[in-house]
Formats: C-alpha cells, structure tokens, sequence
C-alpha cells in the first residue's frame, strides 16, 4: 500500500521518521517488540524495552535511536543521523503487543526521499 508518511532530509542531516501508536493507554514494553523495517531488513529492533541492535543491519550501526523516554506513551519515531543517498526507501514501523493483547500489531509505513547537498 501507500506509505501513511512521507519525510524529506538531504545528505548528511538528522531526519525523525514519525510513528506512533493509535492507543497508548495499552502499551506494556515487557511484552511488546518494536521494529523499524525495510522490508526484511532490520533498522531498528526495541524488544521487551530495550535495543536489540545485533539483528541492525551494518549500514545503520550508530545511526538510528528511538526516543525512549516518550515509547511508553505512544511515540515509535526513529531518528536517523547522518542520513545518506541510499536511506532513500520505505521503512516499516512495526509495534506488537504479545501477553495480555497478543494480536495487537499496528504497521505504519514512512518514505524518505533524500536529496543531495
């Protein structure tokens, strides 16, 4: 489908790909996984409230963090750093709910289109 998001950054800046959740009253980080996708490849992985970077895909080491004082209350945003030419794509935020709520998943979709300098 169509991406719900689109961001715009040039080479070398910080860009936040928004996402965020559609009912925060029910998140529980012990049993939730949160992932930042292009397609099968891992951006970002925060499972059960912590960062799980060994699955990250090498090209995004160092670059990407979630604000992790504002996950509990519903914001998924990723901000990239130094973003570069080949960032251009459409990431995948993806947030499960295991436990209590086990078939909540909310995916939202952000492209970014990047520029030269």
């Amino acid at each position: 489908g169509q991406p719900d998001k689109t961001c715009n950054a040039s080479v070398g800046e910080t860009v936040v790909l928004p996402c965020s959740a559609t009912s925060p009253g029910e998140l529980n980080h012990s049993t939730s996984r949160l992932y930042w996708q292009i397609d099968s490849l891992v951006v970002h992985f925060f499972p059960s409230g912590q960062d799980l970077l060994k699955f990250q895909d090498k090209r995004y080491r160092d670059r990407t963090s979630l604000f992790l004082d504002q996950i509990e209350h519903g914001n998924f945003s990723l901000k990239l750093s130094n973003v570069q030419l080949l960032d251009a794509a459409t990431y995948t935020c993806i947030y499960k709910q295991t436990g209590d709520y086990p078939n909540k998943t909310q995916k939202s979709k952000v492209k970014l289109i990047v520029s030269g300098k």
